[in-house]
């Protein structure tokens, strides 16, 4: 049986690893090296609701893929 992917998990593995972008966090937090549309609308999923947020960083020469990171809102962490 597949280990199902949960918000919880992500927002708990994010608090202890905060700025991570989106493929840190699916090889690391899910132990996945795929990243498909599953892992992309559970991110997006906890963005929606407020639990995490995400900041643009551009370093000059990085991948697009890595201009964003993610990490667990204040508010969400205070009403825990």
């Amino acid at each position: 049986m597949k280990n199902r992917n949960t918000q919880q998990q992500l927002i708990n593995w994010l608090t202890n690893n905060p700025c991570k972008t989106e493929l840190e966090i699916v090889n690391h937090c899910f132990n996945d090296r795929t990243r498909d549309k599953k892992h992309a609308d559970l991110i997006r999923r906890a963005l929606d609701t407020g639990k995490i947020d995400r900041v643009r960083v551009k370093f000059k020469g990085v991948d697009s893929r890595k201009l964003y990171r993610y990490f667990v809102t204040n508010t969400f962490m205070l009403t825990k």
